[in-house]
């Protein structure tokens, strides 16, 4: 294997991990709003918090979602890109 070949696969994996992490970081972030919405069930504060900044937040991590509308650009696209270009 030449220098060249060596320093793209070393390039890879260390893509292959960063795509890892952040897929179960979108993970992380859908089970914490879920654990929010828990918390906020019953509450004064419930819709509203359901109306806005949780549909943004949610919104924002991938197109598995209730809402209508989403992200130009979800976390999900991100991690597609990544893994696309990692594969070049």
């Amino acid at each position: 294997m030449t220098k060249r070949e060596r320093a793209k696969a070393k390039r890879g994996t260390k893509m292959h991990d960063a795509i890892d992490r952040l897929s179960e970081i979108k993970d992380e972030f859908a089970e914490l709003l879920r654990e929010v919405k828990d918390i906020l069930r019953g509450t004064p504060e419930e819709e509203r918090a359901k109306s806005y900044w949780l549909a943004h937040i949610r919104c924002a991590l991938d197109n598995e979602h209730t809402y209508l509308g989403g992200s130009m650009v979800t976390m999900q696209d991100t991690i597609d890109a990544l893994g696309a270009q990692s594969e070049r």
